[in-house]
């Protein structure tokens, strides 16, 4: 015998049924439709269609064949004495693992204090190259005044890297002998 369909009305975010033949009911994942509702004009508005299966007691669905020693049906290409595990006993089961990226090593890049590179200059670096206001590139120039460094800004390492070098050449263009290091945050 065929199976009998018939739809019943829409739903917000049910589940499926399926019809036992004893009469008893069973949620059936995986069997539903996506239906925009009645004034949704964008279909942002997700609902359910039930879909109801009632499946005649002599239908059965076929099963596909065993073999001793076996856990479930053969893969495509597979033979019927190769099983994935010792001696063609069970089946192995491969879990996978989520690969998980872990997020990069961050690193601080400092200036250093000296007798000769102008206050201004410092705070024009800091403000082209550390995009900083006048307002704090002033208060990191003056920690680095006062305390003999400062730390200009935390990056990943390839970005620290860069901006280490563009001071330098900037100080190197002007003439000045400031220093740029880069240390672990």
């Amino acid at each position: 015998m065929a199976r009998r369909r018939r739809r019943a009305a829409v739903q917000p975010a049910g589940t499926a049924c399926r019809a036992q033949p004893n009469g008893q009911w069973r949620e059936r994942r995986g069997a539903s439709k996506f239906t925009a509702a009645k004034g949704d004009l964008f279909g942002l508005q997700r609902l359910r269609t039930i879909s109801i299966e009632w499946l005649m007691p002599e239908e059965k669905p076929p099963t596909p064949p065993r073999l001793p020693g076996r856990r479930g049906p053969l893969r495509p290409g597979q033979q019927p004495g190769e099983g994935g595990g010792e001696g063609g006993q069970g089946t192995v089961v491969a879990e996978r693992r989520v690969a998980r990226t872990k997020p990069p090593s961050l690193y601080q890049v400092v200036m250093l204090n000296d007798d000769y590179t102008p206050m201004e200059f410092v705070v024009m670096v800091l403000q082209q190259y550390f995009q900083r206001d006048l307002e704090t590139a002033t208060q990191i120039m003056l920690k680095i005044h006062h305390e003999g460094r400062g730390v200009c800004g935390v990056y990943p390492k390839d970005i620290a890297a860069t901006k280490v070098e563009l001071v330098l050449t900037a100080a190197r263009r002007d003439g000045h002998p400031l220093q740029c290091i880069m240390e672990a945050a």
